[in-house]
């Protein structure tokens, strides 16, 4: 049996793409769902089974979500019964709730496989060899949670000032990328296939800009205000049509305050205003271009001739922060072409290479190989497999982080 462990509407999106029968192999598949920006369809007829468990992540305090998620960990262990035949597919570690169904799995001799989360997700806080050094503060929140059933190896790795819950690297058996990148991680990694792209027809000199909440951490409430406009500014100047989205999570004091801004400042933006993932919204727009800071949606976006346009690096308080300089080095080894102040425009080609196909294989054929391997899994398959601590061409950037330009300056 396979399980798959979806936490929002693009992973449960990536699951379909691949087609969730197909990754079933026969065996059906069985749906763990965590929401956190999930909306699940009435039609769940591609799924043997449902099972629904509800995190306490960012609505409670600390001492009622350490509570809440040892009640959870007890659910779990009632509710699901793997054994050594089965496969668990998830796709992120930084929920703990999604960490104690991970190794609860694991102790069961069940095979673990996780799939990238939209790219940059997974590859940034991977891409660096040490732990940024905990505050005094963090330590003792690492502490609380290794208190919890199921945690007691878990960890907080620190990356740009933020911190990542993350998994011992025993738990995880194999990580499926769909760009062939190396990772810090002790764990092998294999790169698989990305769904076959979709044709559309694209509406020249459009462009949608994805808003993303930098004001969280990586700018100041001025900055980011400051930020936005120039960027705005860009494609407007840039682009015929210009629409906006706010990010799904955007609290509703941004919404206004950004609402406001773009109808003064900018008043032909036309707002984006429905639900649902960015690729069931991007055929209403079909632009020539999906913009945003770094967005995951830009790596992800499955539409033939729709461009991705980062725009972080044109902004001198963002682009010489240690995350920022590791997604500038992996762009630029997938020969991506970062636009210049004068290059946001109608007509801009990314050059970023998509075709891995000699050196990735299907998901499917991943599942499946993992699934009739037991407990040698994924180390023993004869498919392209490495081990991802050697990480030298991406994740040296963290040893040069000071001597790196700017990409403006290499494009």
């Amino acid at each position: 049996m396979l399980y798959v462990l979806v936490n929002n509407d693009y992973q449960l999106h990536a699951l379909r793409r691949h087609g969730i029968a197909e990754l079933g192999a026969g065996s059906g598949v069985t749906l763990i769902a965590v929401p956190h920006a999930l909306s699940l369809p009435n039609d769940m007829a591609d799924f043997e089974a449902v099972h629904r468990f509800d995190t306490p992540q960012g609505r409670v305090g600390l001492l009622r979500m350490l509570w809440r998620y040892c009640v959870l960990g007890h659910d779990v262990a009632q509710v699901l019964n793997p054994s050594p035949s089965d496969t668990l597919l998830f796709f992120t570690e930084v929920e703990w709730l999604n960490q104690i169904i991970v190794q609860y799995f694991h102790n069961h001799g069940a095979h673990v496989v996780m799939l990238e989360d939209g790219g940059f997700a997974t590859y940034i806080p991977m891409s660096v060899p040490d732990s940024e050094r905990l505050t005094l503060r963090e330590r003792c929140i690492q502490f609380a949670f290794r208190l919890v059933p199921g945690l007691g190896r878990s960890r907080l790795f620190k990356v740009n000032g933020q911190v990542f819950p993350r998994l011992p690297n025993s738990a995880i058996d194999v990580i499926a990328l769909y760009k062939d990148v190396r990772l810090h991680r002790d764990i092998s990694t294999c790169c698989v296939l990305r769904p076959a792209r979709k044709r559309c027809e694209i509406r020249r000199g459009s462009v949608v800009f994805l808003n993303e909440r930098m004001y969280d951490h990586y700018q100041t409430d001025e900055a980011y205000i400051a930020g936005l406009c120039r960027l705005m500014r860009m494609l407007t100047d840039g682009y015929e049509t210009v629409y906006f989205k706010f990010h799904p999570r955007e609290p509703q004091g941004w919404v206004v305050r950004i609402g406001e801004l773009l109808a003064r400042e900018f008043p032909s933006v036309s707002v984006i205003d429905r639900a649902g993932t960015i690729e069931e919204m991007i055929l209403d727009y079909r632009p020539e271009a999906l913009a945003s800071y770094f967005s995951a949606g830009l790596l992800s976006i499955e539409y033939e001739g729709i461009e991705p346009l980062y725009l972080y690096h044109l902004l001198d308080d963002l682009v010489e922060q240690p995350v920022f300089v590791i997604a500038t080095r992996i762009l630029q080894i997938w020969g991506y072409r970062f636009a210049d102040d004068d290059g946001v425009r109608a007509g801009y080609h990314s050059g970023i290479t998509n075709d891995d196909s000699v050196t990735s294989i299907d998901l499917r054929q991943l599942l499946m190989l993992s699934s009739s391997a037991g407990d040698g899994g994924a180390r023993s398959a004869p498919f392209p497999l490495h081990r991802s601590r050697g990480f030298a061409s991406v994740a040296g950037a963290h040893e040069h982080l000071q001597d790196e330009r700017r990409p403006r300056r290499l494009s």
